[in-house]
């Protein structure tokens, strides 16, 4: 009977050695959204010195001509900026773009439909968890603590592997 339950134990312990942490995949899901805000943060930023190249090239071209070599070195800078921030923002996309396929990946080993959905959504579709509630029909509340962490943990439950 002992050697029966120590069997099962060891049984158990080597199947969910198997299973993916919960907080895993928690962690690569979190990563899509704070890349995700970065990446609009950066496009933010290019925006404001795309802006103040603009509102110094206008003061440029009313002022004279003495004036005008320090102006341009402030145009010059922000291109410069521009420039850095843009490479920096490539970067991000391509992380992005790498982690979203294998987020997808996750998703589609996923056998329950409104799982997919919300994961989708949120993960994939970048929407809020009030969009998301709205398009399955649910209340916040029902998705973010309800439907959300029973996706979560159906993941841990069949198995689906995040390496790579």
């Amino acid at each position: 009977m002992i050697a029966q339950k120590e069997k099962g134990i060891n049984e158990k312990r080597r199947h969910s050695s198997k299973k993916t942490d919960i907080t895993e995949i928690e962690e690569i899901f979190r990563q899509t959204t704070r890349i995700n805000m970065q990446i609009e943060t950066k496009k933010e930023e290019i925006l404001y010195w795309r802006n103040l190249s603009t509102s110094t090239q206008a003061v440029l071209s009313a002022a004279n001509t003495g004036g005008a070599k320090k102006n341009r070195s402030r145009v010059e800078d922000c291109v410069c900026k521009i420039t850095d921030i843009e490479e920096s923002l490539n970067g991000d996309m391509e992380k992005l773009i790498s982690l979203k396929a294998k987020v997808m990946r996750i998703i589609d080993q996923i056998d329950i439909p409104e799982y997919k959905s919300l994961l989708t959504h949120r993960y994939i579709c970048d929407k809020t968890w009030y969009e998301v509630a709205d398009s399955m029909g649910y209340s916040y509340v029902h998705t973010v603590n309800r439907l959300h962490p029973k996706a979560l943990k159906r993941i841990c439950e069949i198995g689906i592997g995040v390496e790579e």
